[in-house]
């Protein structure tokens, strides 16, 4: 079965423009999918699980295949489109809010470990 791993990225939004921290990979989850529902359900499950610890940070999922793993039909289309539901978790941010200090406050957050 397909293995991917799953990580929030700090990132934010202001409208139509989104940008993410930089390529630091936080709170990682290995996970294995056999079909882009699975992806999807599995995505929806680390989101909820990240916002329920960090309520306010905000975040996409990053959904990366393991190397040599086959992926199933579809998924770079689906992963390229936005369609595995990764940036549910980004907040808008006024656009007076510098990117790179809000993002900087959410990498913080996510450096946090919570028990729960």
């Amino acid at each position: 079965m397909p293995t991917y791993t799953l990580a929030a990225i700090p990132a934010a939004s202001h409208g139509s423009l989104i940008s993410c921290s930089s390529p630091y990979r936080y709170r990682q989850k290995r996970i294995e999918a056999a079909d882009l529902a699975g992806i999807r359900a599995a995505v929806a499950e680390y989101g909820a699980r990240l916002h329920d610890d960090y309520p306010d940070a905000s975040f996409l999922v990053s959904v990366t295949p393991e190397r040599g793993s086959d992926h199933p039909e579809g998924f770079c289309d689906a992963r390229w489109k936005g369609s595995l539901g990764t940036e549910h978790w980004i907040r808008v941010i006024p656009e007076e809010t510098p990117f790179k200090a809000y993002l900087t406050q959410v990498e913080a957050m996510l450096a946090h470990e919570v028990r729960s």
